[in-house]
């Protein structure tokens, strides 16, 4: 049974029209500043929700925890963003991000990666240096135009080991191409074939944790 919040309110978001940027030559990315109408209340609650360490979930997941996030504490978001999706009922998963910069993971799991599903949001909920990178690969700016051989390649990468989150900004065959910075109450809306990652530099959530509601489906 989900615990719901006396003040159902914290769930309202603000009904403003984003900002739309051409992110490259066949997506958009959508950005809505001030959200969510109460955002330290509605993070205040996702608080109490248990975190479990994010590698349970996804053996090569991003270092740190999720949180599992239900119907209830997304819905009004889902709604509001069926206007973009065409669908009402597109989110297949929501959880948060939780971490820190050079945090031990499993995997290489900085480098970038793409989500196998139409669309993506990405909520802040910390404010902070770094933000959502997105990257092209050999000039490919999603995994749909890859050969299933060149997929092998790029996630040849996440081979488990031992390893510190590391400030990646792109090599010989990524290139950083869009930053979207961190803001707090900030919800960016993108294609998730689109290869990105989380961009953590250096220095960056030492003391405070990167805290991020994430949506993703079809």
């Amino acid at each position: 049974m989900n615990i719901l919040p006396s003040d159902p309110s914290i769930f309202e978001i603000n009904n403003k029209y984003p900002e739309r940027l051409r992110l490259n030559p066949h997506a958009d990315i959508l950005i809505f500043d001030d959200f969510l109408k109460k955002p330290d209340e509605y993070k205040k609650f996702l608080s109490g929700i248990p975190a479990f360490r994010s590698d349970f979930f996804y053996p090569t997941a991003s270092p740190g925890w999720r949180q599992i996030v239900t119907y209830e504490y997304f819905q009004q978001m889902e709604g509001v963003l069926s206007n973009y999706t065409g669908n009402r009922e597109w989110v297949q998963q929501s959880f948060t991000n939780i971490y820190k910069s050079q945090m031990p993971c499993n995997s290489k799991s900085w480098y970038p990666h793409h989500d196998s599903m139409d669309y993506t949001l990405n909520l802040w909920l910390s404010e902070g240096i770094g933000g959502t990178a997105f990257y092209t690969w050999n000039g490919h700016y999603c995994g749909e135009t890859l050969s299933e051989t060149q997929k092998d390649k790029i996630f040849s990468n996440q081979i488990p080991g031992e390893f510190l989150y590391q400030d990646f900004t792109g090599d010989d065959e990524w290139k950083q191409y869009h930053l979207q910075p961190v803001k707090y109450n900030r919800a960016i809306f993108y294609n998730g074939n689109d290869f990105h990652s989380a961009y953590v530099p250096d220095g960056s959530f030492q003391t405070d944790w990167r805290y991020s509601l994430v949506l993703m489906g079809s």
